[in-house]
């Protein structure tokens, strides 16, 4: 039995019918050939049996949620006497010609449900008549399981071979008795009563912290937004609806790093700025672009990056910075961008990004159900209400692809849920020698999500095409076969070949993710 952080039980307070709190991926199989040369497509059986390989190292997997009588205290982990390995596979086929679009949609449908609380939160999906003999899989997993970093190991140790050393073939598993009735009570008064004597430090903790926010914010040369009472209103937050949609973008990093290094800025604010950039220019198109800049909330982590790898759990807080999407210019926007970032960081630091993880230790259940209840219906129809315009986070990912039994997984992005009024949760990672954003959004805040992705790709154009002259020397051309069309059709080639050697990112934070 294992308690549930107030920070991991704050997601599932936070799951409505119309916003269920799902970290999904999305992954492209590549199916090995047969000495025929026809695909090894992977079957539903073969599916099971690369999980079942996986689940000693996805000890997550197993755990049921189970609540504490008249909420006490947050809900604990409980392993599933009754788990099922199979009741967490799904087989769809997705609609001819199985393309990105109608593979989104069925992505997007499955963003739209709850799991299923009377087993362990977590569901995969086989997806067949994906284009070009290719076949992809769909994973959910509950938030309040996993944060990106968590979420990073998880699908590092699915998305791998059957034959990773040290894995075993057969997993023997026992589970734990489910504790009694009598047994949560008692555990939660007791885990309550050890944390009374932390209160008042807490308390001095918040007033000394608050304060000399207060007193640097008020010193600060550059001003950073504060959520909602800067957040304009648009479309962006008509965020109140079950219908999901779902889009995505590649981006070569060559060219990324190419701006990163020009702009003197880090690889984030370089992924603030495509986002700015196709926001503005999705607005622009709607007559719906406010006059002051849109605001972003931007997940960053708390625990020392040389934490161990850890599978669960969620260690992070979040920062409110500017996209300064009220300035055309995109190599301004993108500078600017990085002020208000990097000044939004310092203040983070300084009122401390464990303060509120710390303060949700202490909030009953009921209280942050019947909270987070009054808070939907209060700002439902209401765009004014926002905290942000829009979420976006970012994970640094493996350089090499992955794999699934024994396909290869030639394209992955992730995703995170959309909520509290805020439309779209835009996540970004890097995966081999793209940056991969995954664009999950209420149907009625995105109405027409792929345009927005070929906003992406035309955002990153503006600003190799703003990016001041240099003296670097030719780029070395990249060796991986970037002269196939992106996903809006259009090549990206030119804007590689405009690129430095693709290489890790530099300046990126790996522990900035949701």
């Amino acid at each position: 039995m294992r308690r549930m952080a107030g920070e991991d039980a704050g997601f599932l307070y936070m799951e409505l019918p119309v916003q269920p709190m799902n970290t999904m991926a999305l992954a492209i199989l590549e199916p090995a050939r047969r000495a025929d040369g026809t695909p090894d497509l992977l079957t539903v059986d073969r599916v099971h049996d690369h999980l079942r390989t996986c689940l000693r190292v996805l000890p997550s997997f197993r755990w049921r949620v189970e609540r504490v009588p008249f909420g006490l205290h947050h809900p604990v982990y409980v392993e599933d006497p009754d788990f099922d390995l199979s009741y967490h596979i799904r087989h769809v086929r997705v609609a001819p010609p199985g393309g990105p679009a109608e593979l989104d949609r069925v992505f997007a449908e499955r963003a739209e449900h709850a799991l299923d609380r009377r087993h362990p939160l977590w569901q995969v999906v086989l997806v067949d008549g994906v284009e070009g003999d290719r076949q992809a899989v769909i994973c959910r997993v509950n938030h309040c399981l996993m944060d990106g970093v968590a979420a990073l190991t998880t699908f590092s140790r699915i998305f791998s071979a059957r034959d990773e050393p040290g894995r075993p073939a057969e997993d023997q598993w026992t589970p734990e008795p489910v504790p009694t009735a009598t047994r949560l009570v008692v555990d939660a008064l007791s885990d309550r009563r050890s944390q009374i004597p932390t209160l008042p430090r807490l308390v001095a903790k918040t007033w000394r912290n608050t304060r000399a926010a207060r007193a640097h914010r008020r010193d600060a040369a550059t001003t950073v937004p504060r959520a909602n009472k800067d957040t304009p209103a648009c479309g962006l937050n008509d965020a109140f609806t079950a219908a999901r949609v779902y889009t995505r973008a590649s981006l070569p990093i060559a060219v990324c790093q190419q701006v990163k290094d020009a702009a003197g800025v880090t690889l984030n604010d370089v992924a603030l700025a495509v986002v700015a950039g196709a926001l503005r220019r999705y607005l622009l198109d709607r007559d719906d672009l406010p006059e002051r800049p849109l605001t972003a909330s931007v997940p960053v982590a708390f625990e020392p990056a040389d934490a161990p790898v850890r599978q669960w759990g969620n260690r992070f807080s979040s920062l409110t910075t500017s996209l300064c999407t009220d300035i055309r210019d995109p190599w301004d926007r993108l500078r600017a961008i990085s002020r208000v970032t990097a000044e939004a960081r310092t203040a983070f630091e300084i009122l401390g990004p464990e303060l509120l993880p710390e303060w949700l230790e202490f909030v009953p259940p009921t209280v942050a159900e019947a909270a987070m209840r009054a808070h939907h219906r209060t700002r439902k129809g209401h765009r004014d209400t926002a905290d942000v315009s829009v979420l976006v986070s970012n994970i640094k990912g493996p350089a090499a692809p992955w794999s699934f039994d024994t396909a290869t997984v030639s394209e992955l992005s992730l995703s995170g849920p959309p909520s509290n009024g805020v439309g779209s949760n835009v996540m970004l990672w890097s995966y081999c020698d793209q940056l991969v954003f995954s664009i999950l959004s209420f149907a009625d805040a995105m109405q027409a999500p792929r345009q927005f992705g070929v906003y992406l790709e035309h955002a990153l154009t503006e600003l190799v095409a703003a990016a001041p002259p240099t003296d670097a020397p030719p780029p070395t051309p990249l060796q991986s076969p970037v002269d196939r069309p992106s996903r809006s059709g259009r090549s990206i080639a030119s804007l590689v070949n405009r690129g430095a050697a693709w290489g890790p990112p530099q300046g990126w934070s790996p522990r900035a993710t949701r």
